[in-house]
């Protein structure tokens, strides 16, 4: 019989490293929401990071570590956008590009280039984007407060018609999702592995290699850059 240990190391996606996900949603002057990030502390934390020895890494990466079950350096930081704020474009983009950082956006489709509350980045500036390096990927069309509450075929509609709106206007599919507001649960892990999605991430406050499935990967909210870095930091 397989002892605890044992069943707990089968669970992690490769066997060894770790990987911390951070989110960040708008950039901003000045703070609305908790959530919120203003420019300075957006430089503080990357800096800070830096500093303390992260590497910086893709989505891709994270997923072909994953995939081929060969870990990331240990202190690996992967760094992604929810919410498709036009603020990212204005304040994060040049700051990213300045240190080299890359970073993925996750997009809600059916709100691309809406003036209506907070501005969010058209297509043109996600192709941008893109040229710079960056990973567009999807968040769903509209943004369902709680996707576990939907039905199934609304749920297989606002993963595959986001994917075909991404592919449609930037001209590639997307490999990733985000949930939105990080809820899910099994069947929607499951609809987003039938949707073709590679990774699809929460928001659990965890190291990435702590996810039983590639469509449970967990992501610290940026307020928690301290703590996953205390989680993933490497020994020396």
């Amino acid at each position: 019989m397989m002892s605890m240990t044992g069943i707990l190391i089968s669970l992690l996606l490769v066997p060894a490293g770790k990987t911390v996900v951070l989110t960040y949603h708008d950039v901003v002057p000045k703070k609305q929401v908790w959530f919120d990030c203003t420019p300075k502390e957006l430089t503080d934390q990357l800096d800070w990071l830096r500093r303390k020895g992260a590497n910086f890494v893709s989505v891709e990466a994270l997923a072909d570590s994953i995939r081929t079950k060969r870990p990331l350096p240990q202190g690996s930081v992967l760094i992604t956008f929810a919410d498709n704020y036009a603020g990212f474009y204005r304040y994060a983009l040049p700051e990213l590009v300045k240190r080299k950082i890359p970073a993925a956006l996750f997009v809600h489709t059916g709100y691309v280039g809406s003036p209506v509350g907070r501005p969010k980045m058209t297509w043109e500036q996600l192709s941008r984007c893109k040229q710079l390096g960056f990973s567009v990927q999807s968040q769903t069309v509209s943004h369902p407060t709680d996707l576990r509450k939907l039905p199934t075929t609304v749920l297989a509609r606002e993963f595959e018609q986001s994917a075909e709106d991404i592919r449609q206007n930037l001209g590639e599919r997307p490999r990733f999702l985000a949930y939105p507001n990080g809820k899910f649960d099994k069947r929607v892990a499951r609809q987003a592995k039938l949707a073709g999605y590679e990774l699809a991430f929460t928001e659990a406050s965890q190291p990435a290699e702590r996810a039983p499935s590639r469509w449970e990967v967990p992501r610290y909210v940026h307020t928690k850059y301290r703590e996953a870095w205390a989680a993933v930091r490497p020994t020396r």
